[in-house]
């Protein structure tokens, strides 16, 4: 128990997100999807294991890089619990995706996922759209790498709210699978975006690593983006301004390369608020919380 009130708060979510995890796998085992409970137990005991061992040589050694470690790289696991849980999200529903549908037709009275790229398919836009969609990422670590140099205190914040952020829409991927339009809707050559330009084969090619049929609504990256933009807009103004026109940008490209229906965008955009103020006080918690049984 004093191993965990020396652990910090970007672990301590973590942990807390395995263990959450964990028991609603062996709850539930007819959610499993394209996988077995052993595989999904192997891979967390191998990330426990990695805090381990950063834990052991932290404590070993006193350097602070490790320091600094612990409290980033678990931001990175994004990677790995984004496609995960595909294996895990049938408990409830296949997919959600023909309400998702219906919500736009309502809405726009036509279906922007299939008809954007079709309306606006010059070639310069295409590019533009999917260096858009791949801007996310660079903005992700663009963030930690800035306030990493300028204010290491800022850069552990900013990891933890974004990791929250993210684990928080993961939690809507595992009771609401949509598989988005991308998989759902668009098998047609009709609706099928060219392979015009290297941004486009580019996002093809990341897409082909992790992309997942089920983690379509909410839509995690314009709503990180919202939050993104949140904290910056209280942390640094100036880059906020600098990184407006791209968050404008990728929220159109969620829907033109048919990532999300547009429902999924515009529901993310809305829960970034309450997500990214629930991860500051949760932050401030786990802080006092951790001291406090430090002391």
């Amino acid at each position: 128990m004093r191993v965990f009130f020396k652990l910090y708060p970007i672990e301590v979510i973590t942990f807390l997100w395995i263990i959450v995890t964990s028991l609603y796998i062996n709850i539930f085992p007819h959610s499993l999807n394209f996988t077995t409970e052993h595989h999904l137990i192997r891979d967390r005991l191998l990330i426990v294991a990695s805090f381990a061992v950063l834990y052991i040589l932290h404590k070993q050694t006193k350097w602070q890089l490790f320091h600094y470690i612990r409290q980033i790289w678990p931001f990175f696991l994004i990677l790995y619990w984004y496609p995960e849980t595909f294996y895990y999200n049938q408990e409830f529903f296949k997919n959600v995706d023909s309400a998702l549908i219906a919500a736009d037709q309502w809405i726009c009275g036509f279906q922007p996922s299939t008809m954007f790229s079709l309306w606006i398919s010059a070639s310069w836009f295409n590019e533009l759209m999917n260096f858009a969609y791949i801007s996310f990422y660079i903005a992700l670590t663009f963030i930690l790498v800035y306030f990493s140099i300028v204010n290491r205190e800022k850069a552990y914040f900013s990891a933890f709210i974004l990791l929250n952020v993210f684990l928080l829409y993961y939690a809507f991927y595992i009771i609401l699978p949509a598989e988005g339009p991308q998989f759902y809707v668009c098998h047609s050559p009709v609706y099928a975006i060219p392979i015009t330009g290297p941004m486009r084969r580019f996002l093809l090619f990341i897409q082909s690593l992790g992309e997942i049929p089920g983690g379509a609504f909410p839509s995690s990256h314009v709503g990180a983006m919202t939050s993104y933009m949140i904290l910056l807009w209280f942390h640094d103004r100036k880059i906020f301004w600098y990184f407006l026109p791209f968050s404008i940008l990728l929220a159109l490209s969620t829907v033109y390369i048919k990532a999300h229906y547009m429902i999924d965008a515009i529901t993310g955009a809305i829960l970034a608020f309450p997500f990214y103020f629930y991860s500051v006080w949760a932050w401030n918690k786990l802080n006092h919380w951790l001291h406090l049984a430090r002391s």
